[in-house]
C-alpha cells in the first residue's frame, strides 16, 4: 500500500474526527468509531512502536457508549470495515487486533474482513 493512500486514509478518519462528538451517548455509525479510534491507526499500521494513551482513551470511550446490541453491531461492522481496508497492509491486523486487549478492554472476537457481527451480539 503506498505511503500516500495511508495517508489519505489517515486524513479521512481525522477529519471524522473534526465533524463527529468524541464521545456520543449512542454509536452513531462508523464516523464515531473511527474518530475514537484514530490514535490507534498509527500503532496499527506500524508508524508508531507502541500503543498511546490516546488510542487507549478511545477504546475506553468506545466501550463507554456501547451499551446496546446496536452499538456493538455498529462497532464490529465498523471494525470489520477496517480490516477490509487495510487487510493487505503487512501486519495490520495482528497489530490492530492487540490494542483493545493491551488497553484492557478485549472485544471477545478478533478483527477480520470476514467477521460475522452477528455471532458476537
Amino acid at each position: 500500500m503506498s505511503g500516500i493512500f495511508k495517508l489519505f486514509i489517515t486524513a479521512v478518519i481525522a477529519a471524522a474526527m473534526v465533524s463527529v462528538p468524541m464521545a456520543s451517548a449512542v454509536v452513531s455509525g462508523c464516523n464515531s468509531v473511527n474518530s475514537l479510534i484514530t490514535p490507534c491507526i498509527y500503532y496499527s499500521l506500524g508508524s508508531a512502536a507502541t500503543i498511546s494513551p490516546a488510542c487507549c482513551d478511545g477504546i475506553r470511550n468506545l466501550n463507554r457508549i456501547a451499551t446496546t446490541t446496536a452499538d456493538g453491531r455498529t462497532i464490529c461492522n465498523c471494525l470489520k470495515t477496517l480490516a477490509r481496508s487495510y487487510a493487505r497492509t503487512p501486519g495490520w491486523l495482528s497489530r490492530a487486533n492487540r490494542v483493545p486487549g493491551a488497553c484492557g478492554y478485549p472485544l471477545g472476537y478478533t478483527i477480520s474482513p470476514t467477521l460475522n457481527c452477528n455471532n458476537f451480539y
